[in-house]
């Protein structure tokens, strides 16, 4: 099998792909890239809560010793931000992250984070990809280059500062779905006054035999808590921590698609953080309306985060998201955290309740309906020759930067593009109604997917 990084890191079944073999086959890679740039400091090596994860990531510290760099593994798994805020608070030279995200458990897989603590560039990730080879043995195991570093009292210190308030007096169950996130969320939003329930709340490698995606089907547990409680709001965390959901506590599901603008209001209307927003192909529309309306600018990028991040380290937006529920801001680290995006919710949550700002802007720009659809075929082309509009709607736009996007004149939207991350194609919508949405997903199956 060739090993590719695709949309966030290399991932593969740990009944197939992914053994000891492939993983210290990266790991030499990693170590000749990091020893090519001239490393000072050494590399952090994270891990999640997946069947032998702690053992991959001593696999990667190994090796990287054989060629004398230093390595730094926490004493339990941890979410991904944390390895990502590791490598600046520390200013070390990046991070291996052993994890597979959302992924089903049976999956596992491998992150390069590099100095600037965000996703590795498509540059970096190629260049490491040309290094990996099946020739070669590793050098003599230094363990002594092998040490153990504990960020997670540094990484919540560092997110109290990006709240305004020292106390919140809200309620809330957090889902941490058995991931990595177990802990370290009830540990800061207890300490900033909240009252919290936690459901799923222990680090199991079988994640409690659920797929760990905050996707509505697979939070049903947290829905029938929060209606059956008197608290505020859930929130669940994915796998490994970047990624979140909540539901309200009238039941209301709210995703990345919504989260996004509820969060650019509260920095840009109560916080005066002042700037622009990104946000990838497959998400929604409403954030350009948010801030348009505040004389700010939108960037569109690709799916996959690492598109989003240098906005940020270069400072020419204060928020990013995408569509799957990993969001990021300015003056935190260049990555999508599930718990700072966690923090900054509820923060906008004691002003106001997000059902209700979500109302608001409906009232305001109208409805949003989104749905994404995943199939499974094994080639794939797009034939839009010849088709000018679709359903009487008129075609004004054609976007390419990944997969197919075709926006219409009265601002629905149809996407069509491989994923990055699995082996499915996935088709998005966003429409003003639920009919035409669905209309719009059948009408790529049908017509403009050709399998």
């Amino acid at each position: 099998m060739k090993i590719t990084f695709g949309t966030d890191g290399w991932r593969s079944r740990m009944d197939e792909y992914f053994n000891k073999e492939n993983v210290k086959l990266i790991a030499k890679a990693i170590a000749k890239y990091v020893y090519s740039t001239g490393f000072k400091r050494g590399i952090f090596i994270g891990y999640d809560g997946r069947y032998n994860s702690n053992v991959f990531a001593r696999l990667c510290a190994e090796v990287l010793s054989s060629f004398d760099i230093p390595s730094f593994l926490p004493p339990r798994p941890v979410p991904t931000p944390v390895a990502a805020f590791s490598v600046l608070k520390y200013s070390l030279d990046g991070a291996i992250m052993i994890t597979a995200s959302h992924n089903p458990p049976i999956y596992n897989g491998i992150k390069f984070i590099p100095h600037y603590g965000g996703p590795a560039t498509v540059e970096i990730t190629n260049l490491i990809e040309n290094l990996i080879s099946k020739g070669g043995e590793n050098g003599k195991i230094i363990n002594e280059l092998i040490f153990i570093l504990n960020p997670i009292d540094d990484y919540i210190d560092h997110l109290l500062n990006l709240l305004s308030s020292s106390k919140l007096n809200i309620k809330v169950i957090i889902d941490p779905m058995h991931g990595s996130m177990a802990g370290i969320a009830e540990e800061v939003l207890s300490r900033i006054g909240m009252k919290v329930y936690v459901i799923r709340g222990n680090i199991d490698p079988e994640f409690g035999g659920c797929t760990p995606d905050p996707i509505p089907k697979n939070l049903e547990e947290l829905r029938k808590s929060i209606l059956s409680k008197e608290y505020d709001i859930g929130i669940a965390f994915d796998g490994d921590g970047d990624r979140l959901a909540a539901i309200t506590n009238r039941g209301l599901f709210l995703l990345a698609n919504q989260i996004l603008p509820i969060i650019y209001i509260h920095m840009h209307d109560r916080r005066k953080i002042i700037g622009n927003a990104a946000r990838t192909v497959a998400t929604s529309h409403l954030i350009d309306f948010v801030v348009k309306e505040r004389n700010h600018e939108v960037f569109e990028t690709p799916v996959g985060f690492k598109n989003i991040a240098p906005l940020l380290i270069n400072r020419k937006i204060v928020i990013g998201g995408e569509e799957s529920g990993g969001i990021g801001f300015i003056n935190h680290i260049p990555e999508k955290d599930g718990l700072a995006t966690a923090l900054l919710l509820l923060e906008a949550l004691d002003y106001e309740n997000p059902q209700l700002t979500l109302e608001n802007l409906y009232n305001k720009y109208g409805r949003f309906e989104f749905k994404r659809l995943d199939l499974h075929p094994h080639e794939f082309k797009f034939n839009i020759e010849g088709i000018n509009d679709i359903f009487g709607k008129k075609i004004i736009n054609i976007i390419k930067i990944d997969g197919l996007k075709i926006v219409f004149n009265d601002g629905s939207w149809l996407l069509i593009r491989k994923s990055g991350t699995e082996n499915l194609i996935r088709i998005y919508s966003e429409a003003r109604t639920e009919y035409e949405v669905e209309s719009l997903i059948d009408f790529a199956k049908n017509f403009l997917l050709i399998t």
